[in-house]
């Protein structure tokens, strides 16, 4: 059957897609590896995001910088009208270490999809975006950017994270999961005395502080198997031959869902509370920062990533449902835009993350080639959302489903 001829023009636009990231390679590559060999932490990514304002500005994309009022945190555009499909680029280090998970490269991605797409919204309708997004690994950026409307109104929004040979993108129910994360300081205030010469004139903050971990030990075995709940003390005592007047600790909460984590949230209050009256100590029970929300990954957008990442040659692993086991600022921008995180391989084996292994491949051919292909899959993927109306029905529809059984 003869090619019709929309699906001539389309396969025009596609190829146009394509030529422009490979176009742009070299200079994408010159920017990951200068952001390789520049690592700024979690808000300090000055250098870092400016490089990536300025690539995207010289190829005529307007550009707001501070956005949400993170002044490394910035919002590029090309194109008019709905739909509207967004990419999101990190690019913060880790301490110590420089660029252990990669930020170097998710940069890219995420700029090279939108080049690739920039050059399809020159003949068609929608809006392509860029999100600058700084902190993942501390703060967490996308999170104070989303509390400000940032990602409000937008169709559909992508972004790519470097991984072992076992990465895959998360195409199938159940993957692509990550845990809703609630940091909690919980501080006792009490009575310093003697400890051996009038102890009774005391009221112990430790003792509290001990009593509240002792009972989020008991309530272990009474939540569900995707709950966890770990913590520190940060203050415990200056002396053993005093009563300790003052007794902190820090505490992560994480869970499945938003509204799990939120009912152990307040179960460990109500634990720290029973300590305070235990031991006659007064109890501050602070949310240290903002929630991490749980990750509503779209199967459906990410089936389209799949599927053009095998035609431009970069088949993956087929996905598996598994539990998460970490928490990312990307939950945030899941409750208010269908998203999508597909990995992908920068290394050809397994290792532990955060390391120095991640640093070196991170600046490596394959991970440099890889992320150019991943690139070139989401600005077809985002071709594909402006242009087949069914498709962002589906993805709307798995969105509000997914936002639904989570009751939120």
């Amino acid at each position: 059957m003869a090619q019709t001829v929309e699906s001539m023009a389309i396969a025009a636009v596609r190829r146009a897609v394509v030529d422009a990231i490979d176009a742009s390679t070299a200079e994408l590559i010159q920017l990951s590896k200068f952001i390789h060999d520049h690592p700024e932490v979690a808000l300090e990514e000055v250098r870092s995001s400016a490089a990536c304002a300025e690539f995207l500005e010289r190829r005529g994309w307007s550009m707001t910088r501070g956005v949400a009022g993170l002044p490394t945190a910035f919002r590029a555009e090309v194109g008019t009208g709905r739909p509207g499909v967004a990419y999101l680029s990190e690019y913060d280090a880790l301490p110590g270490l420089g660029h252990g998970c990669g930020h170097n490269l998710i940069a890219i991605a995420a700029i090279g999809a939108g080049i690739g797409l920039q050059a399809a919204v020159d003949h068609i309708p929608g809006t392509v975006l860029v999100f600058g997004t700084p902190a993942e690994e501390a703060v967490g950026g996308k999170i104070i950017m989303a509390e400000a409307g940032v990602f409000d109104g937008i169709d559909a929004a992508m972004g790519a994270h470097p991984g072992t040979i076992e990465a895959s993108c998360p195409t199938v129910e159940g993957s692509g999961q990550a845990l809703a994360c609630q940091a909690v300081r919980i501080e006792f205030r009490g009575q310093a005395a003697h400890a051996a010469a009038d102890p009774y004139n005391g009221i112990n903050a430790l003792n509290a502080l001990i009593e509240t971990f002792n009972g989020i030990n008991a309530l272990r075995q009474h939540v569900r198997t995707d709950a966890r709940i770990h913590g520190i003390i940060t203050e415990g005592g200056d002396a053993s031959n005093v009563v300790p007047d003052f007794a902190a600790g820090n505490f992560l909460i994480r869970a499945q869902t938003l509204a799990y984590m939120n009912e152990l949230v307040a179960k460990v209050r109500r634990i720290a509370e029973g300590a305070a009256l235990i031991t006659g100590a007064e109890l501050n029970y602070v949310l240290a920062e903002r929630p991490t929300y749980d990750m509503i990954t779209n199967h459906t957008l990410a089936r389209r990533i799949k599927r053009n990442l095998d035609d431009v040659g970069l088949p993956l692993p087929e996905a598996r449902p598994e539990d998460g086991s970490g928490s990312t600022d990307w939950g945030n921008v899941s409750y208010v835009v269908p998203s999508v995180e597909t990995g992908y391989p920068i290394l050809d084996r397994v290792c532990t993350w955060h390391s120095r292994d991640v640093v070196e491949a991170a600046d490596s051919e394959m991970g440099y080639a890889n992320t150019i292909s991943v690139a070139k899959s989401m600005a077809l993927t985002g071709l594909e959302v402006l242009t087949e109306p069914e498709l962002l029905s589906q993805v709307k529809g798995e969105f509000e489903r997914a936002k639904a059984a989570r009751a939120a």
